[in-house]
């Protein structure tokens, strides 16, 4: 036959303490253990959100839709009033193709990739620039690598719609703040629909140097933009 243990003097005296104790104290007890969990948790949802809220491109944003409008054939940089024929040009781009103001470097890294739409083909240089829209100024500040691009036709593929977004790899320091310019005699790289998108300069600006008023512009969007991955 099986023995029943009595409970001691001493488990009894811990059981009616513990009856005793106010709800209180358990939800205190209780927050205490899990507030390590609920920080743990913050901390994952901050930092994803910082992940991704953390900008990772700039310029012109790029999709198969983006329609290089009347530069299907390129553009000279001297079909703009001021610039004399012939002429090879700096083009500092003030406007971000339907991405608002979103045409300056958000932060300091490094460019991973350069991508465009062009329906001819080409080559440019790639420039950072530092510059003031409002007085009209800028200065180039780093020579890149040179971007020789491939054509499209017929533009805008089989259906006259659908544009190809190229890509090349790059490996280029900038910082927040720096404006994306091309040196370039002609580019295709555009959508000219209005606006004032560029200060033009020729002959091309040099690296360094103060800034520069220029006296020629672009109605145009450059369909060039700057990733960081």
């Amino acid at each position: 036959m099986a023995r029943v243990r009595n409970k001691t003097d001493e488990e009894r005296g811990w059981e009616d303490v513990m009856s005793k104790r106010p709800a209180s104290y358990f939800l205190k007890v209780v927050s205490v253990l899990a507030a390590p969990l609920i920080l743990a948790g913050l901390a994952v949802s901050s930092g994803s959100a910082a992940t991704a809220t953390t900008p990772t491109f700039f310029g012109a944003k790029l999709t198969s839709q983006s329609q290089p409008s009347n530069a299907e054939n390129g553009q000279s940089c001297d079909e703009n009033g001021g610039i004399p024929h012939g002429s090879t040009c700096t083009w500092v781009a003030i406007s971000a193709f339907e991405n608002g103001s979103h045409f300056t470097a958000p932060r300091t890294g490094t460019v991973k990739h350069v991508k465009l739409v062009s329906c001819v083909a080409g080559k440019f240089r790639l420039q950072l620039a530092e510059a003031n829209p409002s007085a009209r100024k800028a200065k180039v500040v780093v020579n890149g690598p040179e971007i020789t691009y491939a054509g499209q036709s017929p533009c805008g593929g089989a259906t006259g719609s659908h544009y190809v977004v190229q890509s090349f790899p790059v490996n280029l320091p900038v910082s927040k703040g720096e404006y994306i310019a091309i040196k370039a005699k002609s580019t295709g790289t555009l959508s000219c629909s209005g606006g004032d998108g560029f200060l033009l300069y020729a002959p091309p600006l040099p690296v360094g140097g103060q800034l520069k008023k220029s006296h020629s512009g672009a109605s145009c969007d450059l369909l060039v933009q700057l990733s960081y991955r």
